[in-house]
């Protein structure tokens, strides 16, 4: 179970049945497959040997070439590849850039506010509120520097609240069923046009570290091939067949 699940945040006396009925129903099954043999087909030992074989190349591949993560990308890499690439991140929707608090009141959400605004401003009320010397906050939850589009933006109204401040404003509390909200606007990008960086930082993130993997692979590919001698037989196949490349390969 401990093997199959996930069980950090613990497990139910019913995911335990569950899981149980699971584990004796495939049992069953396994062993009556035995019984006629079929543990021993050609197929099922075909099928095994490619599955321990693309098993194998991926253990490999993951302890030679895929060692990297998105967190290796260097800040300079990235900001090369966005200087590049700019028009492939032009904005599909409007966006904007805000840091958010949400209360379960609206007195502590209406301090707070007030708090944002004075010469701390907001990091600092965000730092009281996480710990209130009345023990009142009921802060929920916050967001810092987060960019949101019309639809992830929700509900509704808080992008219309949004969109009617200017950046550094912060907005009155917003009445929600998740809460009240206090919203500060970084900033706001139309459609077409470019955005910040770290708008793109994730997914520019994500296409370096499959480049470098890419690259690795081909290096490692290719230093694996010189220590064996390869020769490819290709005269029993049909002269006509129509996949074949020129070269034969």
């Amino acid at each position: 179970m401990h093997r199959q699940i996930d069980t950090a945040g613990g497990v139910s006396e019913m995911q335990m049945r569950m899981f149980a009925r699971q584990w004796v129903n495939s049992e069953i099954l396994y062993q009556e497959a035995k019984r006629e043999g079929l543990d021993h087909s050609e197929s099922v030992l075909r099928n095994l040997e490619d599955a321990k074989r693309q098993l194998s190349i991926n253990a490999l591949l993951e302890k030679e070439v895929f060692t990297d993560s998105p967190r290796s990308i260097s800040n300079d890499e990235i900001a090369s590849y966005f200087k590049s690439h700019l028009e492939e991140f032009a904005l599909r929707d409007d966006i904007v850039e805000v840091s958010l608090a949400v209360f379960s009141e609206r007195e502590p959400a209406a301090t707070f506010r007030a708090a944002a605004l004075q010469g701390g401003g907001w990091d600092a009320a965000i730092a009281a509120a996480q710990k209130p010397q009345d023990e009142k906050s009921t802060l929920i939850t916050k967001a810092d520097s987060t960019f949101y589009t019309q639809e992830t933006l929700f509900p509704a109204k808080l992008w219309k609240v949004t969109s009617a401040l200017g950046p550094g404003e912060v907005s009155f509390p917003v009445k929600t069923s998740a809460g009240y909200f206090v919203i500060l606007l970084l900033g706001s990008y139309s459609h077409g046009a470019t955005p910040p960086i770290e708008y793109a930082e994730d997914a520019i993130r994500g296409r370096l570290v499959m480049e470098h993997r890419q690259e690795r692979f081909t290096q490692y590919l290719e230093a694996t091939r010189k220590k064996h001698t390869v020769q490819i037989n290709l005269s029993g196949a049909a002269t006509d067949h129509d996949t074949l490349l020129p070269s034969g390969e």
